[in-house]
Order: C-alpha cells, then structure tokens, then sequence
C-alpha cells in the first residue's frame, strides 16, 4: 500500500472512531465495569438480555466476559442458570435463590445445576421453605473458596433435632468472612470458625454459648455482630468467661436473656464499638435495671463512650408491649408481660442517666408515642429529668388506638406534684393522627397556654407554668404519605384557618403542614 492510500485508510478509521459513540470508544475492561454496574441482584440475568439486545457489540462484549455471568439468580430461571454456569469460566460466583417467589427453582434443582462449579462459588445466599432439604455442594470440603454465606428457613415447623454438618463435617474455608443463619442450626463448632468479620445468628436452635465464645475469640477482626431470639442460650460452664479482645467490632446487637446479655458484655472488650442494640425479654423474674445494675465493669468504658455525646435521649413506645431508648450510640429494647412496660423502661433510663459520664443535666427527651394510649399516670413518669423538649403522636392505618389521653394531659394541671404541667419543657409538638383529634388538641393547647399568667402574677406565685412551644409539625397522618407529596399546599389552604388558630392557642409558635410553613400561603 502506497503512502497515501494508507493515509486516507487511517483517516476514514479515525473519522469512524469519532462518529461512535463515546461508550463504544472506551477499553473493554471499563465497558465491562460499567455494564456490570446494570446488573441487578434480583434478576441479573433478565438485566443481561436487555444488554445483550443494545447492539451487536454489546452482545458480543457480554457473551465473552465470564464475570459478567457470576451474579446467578434461581428467578431467572433453571435454563439461564445453566447458561450461565457454563458461561463463568474460572470467576467467582455469587448465588442467591429467594423462598418467597413461587415461580422460583426448586433447591435441590438449583443446587445441582451449579454443582460443577463448587470450587468458584464465593457467595451463597439460600432461603427455603418446606422441609429441610440437602445443601449440595456446601456438604463438601470442594467448595474452598466461600466467602459469604447465608442461610435462611422460613418454616413454620421448627422440628430440627440436630444440626446440620457442612464441608464434609470439617473446618469452614479459610476464606470465609461472612455468616449469616435463620432458623437453621448448623454445627458450628465442627466448623471452626475463625476470621470472621460478620456474624449474625437469628432464631438458631441447638446453640450453645461456648460455641458461640469460640466464634468470637478466634475473630479479633470481626466488625459486626448479632445473636438475636436465641433461647436455647445459658451460661457457659465456667461462670468467668476469658476476655475477648474484639478491636474491630463497631456494630453489635445482643438479644439473648439478660444474664447471658450481660456475661457476653463482661466477657467482649470492644474499644472501636460504635452502635450497641440490647433487646431484653421482661416478665417479672428479672428487673429490667438489671441490665447495667450492678455495673458491668468490663463494659464501663465502652457504655460511658456510647452515651457521652448526647445531647438527647430517644423514648418510644410502640404496639404488642415494646418500647426503647436510644441514647447516643446505644438501643436498648424491652418487650415486656405481665409487667408495666412505662415503669420498666424509666428504670432502665434512671440507670442510664446515673451512669458516669451521662450529661444528665444537660440531657433532654424526645418522646414518641406510636399507636398507644397511654394514661397521666403513665406518663408522669417521664415527667423528670430528663424533661421532654419533643412529643411525636404518631396514628398508623392499621390501629384503631390512638394517644389520645397523651393530648388531653397536655391541658390538665397536674395537683400535687414538683411539675403543675406535664412536659414542662415541652417545645416541639409532631402531630401524625387524623383530624378527628383536631378540636381536643385545641382544647388541650387552650388549657395549656392560654391561662398562663402575667410575669407579675407569676413572680408573686411558686405555682410553675409550661414554657411556650416552639414548633408544631402536623405531618401525614394514617395516609403515612411523605411531608413532600404533592397537593401540601393546596391541603393547606383548606387547613390556614385551622392552623392559624392552633398557633395562636399555642402562643405564635411556628406551624407547618405536611413540611410547608402556615405564614408561606399567601392570603
């Protein structure tokens, strides 16, 4: 070829280069990237078809990248799981069958359709229902290379009698990091757990607290932890467990009775934890201070770390007996019978705001009372420090119970007690209920604020007044739509009126509908 007809031959490629798009200008190990970035987990391989009818090039960039294929999903069938297992090459694999499609392959049949390449599985995550069937190929030492693996059984019938063996009876791969079981007992200690970074074990039967204790000690790089609904779990034989040293951990949820909640707290030194969630069974047997009463030396520094920077504490109360506190970086939740769950959670707080290093004077509550209803009496126990500054009144569509006696004890003097008023402090209302509590909450405001005397009256006095609120948000109501839907403004053109008056019973406070302030509808 002639100079000058090589020339030209190099200008029409580069005039060519330039007319295509810039995705197809791009090296294939980046468009391979990008297109593995459309792949979704629930139906990877519906995602590939689409792909693969773009164009010409893409379908013959998707068909020669083996790692493209590795997502494998059983809803997308039984023949594109055998496509892509062929497909994979010598890629990690990522294995997900879900129970809740009823269309989906049967366990057994996915199993086997990617049983031939066990070796390259890294990640399996199974949920089953209906008997307790084989697990293929995790059975076996040959799958050496897991990294990730969850196991879920949604069966009503819980009637495993012994746990399961995997890899052959022998030590889990050295490479797994990750495990994650529900309902489903596996013999962990034949597994020899070690370097985990993520444990969750969720409704476990046939578990015992020294396997679990092994676990731990042989995971000082685990950063995640949760033992939750575990009832089998009791004291290990030695009543004094070896300290643990667990650096890494930063989340940590313990379910467990309170006596192993505590021995495991005592037991665990967790100086980088930053989120502790306790979840406590109360009946009667064991006082609900005896979470952290008497102090838990080992856990001292870490609880004091957790609560120290906050400024307020969280106090909600919900349906079916539960209620929580959050309190900086720590949850505690009781579920409680038989027993006054207002009065099991103030005594769980008075030994939280006792503890040093608590900022009790400064601490404040915010309060929020989801679909319960409960009494003055009740409610006068969280009339103390810390005081309430916010107050949620949150309604649901699916509950008829409503706080309604909540509203009417905003409005009535309190006789015989340090605070005249309940909530004295009180300087943000959030209202999520129905319209139907309108007229009673105006009826509260009015008897709240609109009798407060003139600071000569109240110099002359010792009788204690409410201080005058600041804000009240009336958001969405049992719709549960967001503060943003749309059509708040014109709703709260129907609502001016209303509101106006809400804010003058209430001294001028700030008002606003569903997130839009009442003074921001021109007249």
């Amino acid at each position: 070829m002639d100079p000058s007809t090589a020339s030209n031959a190099l200008r029409l490629d580069s005039i060519r280069d330039y007319q295509q798009p810039y995705i197809h200008q791009l090296p294939q190990e980046i468009l391979i990237i990008i297109l593995h970035l459309c792949l979704g987990w629930r139906t990877p391989g519906k995602d590939l078809t689409r792909l693969r009818l773009v164009c010409h090039a893409w379908k013959a960039t998707v068909d020669s990248a083996p790692s493209l294929w590795t997502p494998i999903n059983a809803r997308d069938g039984l023949q594109h799981v055998r496509t892509a297992i062929a497909k994979t090459g010598e890629s990690p694999i990522d294995l997900i069958r879900d129970s809740n499609d009823p269309n989906a392959v049967s366990l057994d049949d996915f199993l086997m359709a990617v049983d031939a390449k066990i070796a390259y599985w890294r990640s399996v995550k199974l949920d089953f229902q209906g008997r307790l069937a084989s697990f293929g190929g995790l059975q076996t030492s040959a799958c050496r290379s897991l990294e990730k693996l969850h196991l879920a059984w949604w069966s009503r019938d819980l009637s495993q009698t012994t746990p399961l063996c995997l890899f052959d009876g022998g030590p889990a791969p050295a490479t797994l990091k990750e495990l994650s079981l529900f309902q489903i007992s596996i013999n962990l200690g034949a597994m020899r757990l070690s370097n985990l970074s993520s444990l969750v074990l969720s409704h476990v039967p046939h578990i015992v607290t020294e396997d679990i204790l092994l676990v731990l000690d042989n995971s000082p790089m685990l950063v995640s932890l949760r033992l939750q609904e575990l009832g089998g779990l009791r004291f290990p034989d030695s009543s004094q467990g070896v300290p643990i040293h667990l650096g890494f951990l930063t989340t940590c949820a313990l379910h467990p009775p309170i006596p192993v909640t505590r021995f495991l707290l005592s037991t665990m030194h967790t100086p980088s934890l930053r989120r502790a969630d306790l979840s406590c069974e109360l009946d009667g047997s064991i006082p609900a201070s005896a979470l952290f009463s008497p102090s838990i030396a080992a856990f001292a520094p870490t609880l004091r770390r957790l609560i120290s920077p906050a400024k307020y504490v969280e106090i909600e109360f919900a349906p079916l007996e539960r209620s929580s506190i959050v309190f900086g970086g720590l949850k505690i939740t009781l579920k409680t019978s038989n027993v006054d769950e207002y009065q099991c959670l103030r005594d769980v707080l008075n030994s939280l705001i006792s503890y040093p290093g608590a900022n009790e004077a400064g601490l404040k509550a915010h309060l929020l009372l989801r679909c319960v209803d409960p009494d003055l009496e009740n409610l006068q126990l969280f009339n103390c420090q810390p005081m309430v500054e916010e107050l949620t009144l949150f309604g649901s569509f699916w509950s008829t119970l409503e706080p309604t006696k909540a509203i009417a004890a905003l409005g009535t003097r309190i006789r015989n007690s340090p605070n005249s008023w309940l909530f004295p402090d009180l300087e943000v209302i959030k209202y999520d209920l129905d319209g139907g509590f309108y007229d009673l909450l105006k009826t509260s405001l009015q008897g709240r604020y609109c009798e407060v005397p003139t600071a000569e009256a109240t110099s002359a006095t010792t009788q204690q007044y409410p201080l005058s609120l600041k804000e009240i948000h009336f958001r969405s109501g049992k719709s549960g739509g967001s503060e943003d839907s749309e059509g708040s403004e014109s709703e709260l053109e129907d609502k001016e009126g209303f509101l106006k008056e809400v804010r003058r019973l209430a001294g001028n406070p700030k008002i606003s509908w569903r997130g839009v302030l009442v003074d921001s509808v021109p007249p």
